[in-house]
């Protein structure tokens, strides 16, 4: 974010909690005593001679090492400077909020960080929560889009560039790779949508595709829908290439960002052309359909789900394994499609969507989306639709 209409960005300095920290020879039993004094505190610094020397989290003593049969009898007495961790991010007062949470996401990408300490000079001056963090973060650019309400011009204009910068965001709306026809497409029913779809390519094999959908529409839900496909690119770039996890990890960057105020559903699909499957997890998004040649069936892969993002830090999410050979077609889709409404109040529904799929499997990915697209549009008597739809339509076909 830059600076506009002198907006102030508030540094870690004015965003810290001011914390006694404790001498490191302190035993894990006093520590813990005040931890349970305490319920709000999530970190404590541990210094020596008045030097910081580490941290110890709440997260991290009583889960990492207090939860075993015994621990307490095995910790109890010994100093708290056995256990703190030499890993801790740590950062300076001055530094901007925007640089931290940059900091702190390539710290962890993860998101299992609740806190840290800021240091000065060897000193700890404070502890930040993460959550204030974000928060703050969010009230800034709350204050910005305030002013801009002050210009309605202006409004205008950077709701058109955030519309074009979450345009731009999203990949080519066709793809061609490894035997694997994909075309996709997002309409917004607003200048910013809380729908997001996305495709990645794992390997020379391996295509994964993503759809979600945030909660409502609008800035705030544009704004968790692209922290979520950041989430997502930080994961695979990290390494991490399964459904389940990948859903995992953008829970956690759903949760800190949205702070429990808004739900992302998103589905996952991994395909992979060697193995011939589809991988697939839910977290609470509409189930995808999947047309198979050999049988020319339409099936509803309602075979896994879970939580949407953003309902819990801790859900996990687990992966299904379904045969996707040369022919078949997979359809991953926003419920904007299913809950479009005709002039009787009745919704297109799953019945007309599967009904559509079993007549035009064979079409290709292009021609099954501007089709269905149509078909929902001649239901609902409108050119436009009344909530975010996405649309990504992947198809097999046989490897030179």
């Amino acid at each position: 974010m830059t600076v506009q209409d002198n907006q102030h960005i508030p540094t870690l300095g004015e965003v810290m909690r001011s914390v006694t920290p404790v001498l490191s020879h302190t035993s894990v039993q006093d520590v813990v005593t005040t931890f349970q004094g305490d319920p709000a505190l999530l970190m404590i610094p541990v210094v020596v001679a008045g030097v910081f020397e580490g941290a110890i989290s709440r997260k991290e003593l009583f889960i990492r090492h207090l939860s075993r049969p015994f621990a307490m009898d095995l910790f109890g007495k010994k100093p708290i400077s056995t256990l703190i961790s030499g890993t801790t991010l740590v950062l300076a007062p001055e530094c901007d909020i925007n640089y931290a949470l940059t900091r702190l996401l390539e710290h962890d990408p993860e998101l299992d960080t609740d806190s840290f300490p800021v240091i000065q000079q060897g000193a700890c001056v404070g502890i930040v929560h993460v959550s204030e963090l974000l928060m703050a973060i969010s009230r800034s650019q709350a204050h910005l889009l305030a002013t801009l309400e002050t210009l309605s011009a202006r409004i205008r204009e950077e709701v058109e560039k955030a519309r074009q910068i979450q345009q731009d965001l999203l990949p080519p709306s066709t793809c061609n790779y490894a035997g694997l026809v994909l075309d996709a497409v997002l309409i917004n029913s607003s200048e910013i949508s809380g729908d997001v779809y996305d495709y990645f390519f794992i390997d020379q094999n391996r295509l994964g595709v993503m759809v979600g959908d945030v909660s409502g529409h609008g800035v705030q839900s544009g704004m968790v829908a692209t922290a979520a496909k950041a989430g997502l690119h930080l994961l695979l770039d990290g390494g991490v290439a399964t459904p389940g996890k990948l859903l995992g990890g953008m829970n956690k960057a759903v949760c800190a960002t949205a702070s429990n105020s808004l739900m992302m559903t998103a589905v996952i699909a991994v395909i992979d052309r060697t193995a011939n499957k589809v991988f697939l997890a839910n977290a609470g998004h509409n189930y995808p359909y999947l047309y198979r040649s050999s049988d020319e069936a339409v099936v509803m892969l309602d075979g896994t789900g879970g939580f949407p993002l953003g309902f819990d830090m801790g859900s996990e999410y687990h992966e299904i394994a379904i045969d996707f050979q040369c022919g078949d077609l997979l359809i991953l889709y926003s419920d904007g499609i299913v809950e479009a409404r005709n002039e009787e109040g009745d919704e297109f529904g799953y019945e007309r969507f599967s009904r559509y799929a079993r007549q035009n499997s064979g079409s290709s990915p292009e021609s099954f989306r501007l089709g269905l697209l149509d078909a929902v549009r001649t239901f609902s008597g409108a050119e436009c639709f009344e909530d975010d739809v996405t649309l990504l339509v992947v198809a097999a076909e046989p490897v030179p």
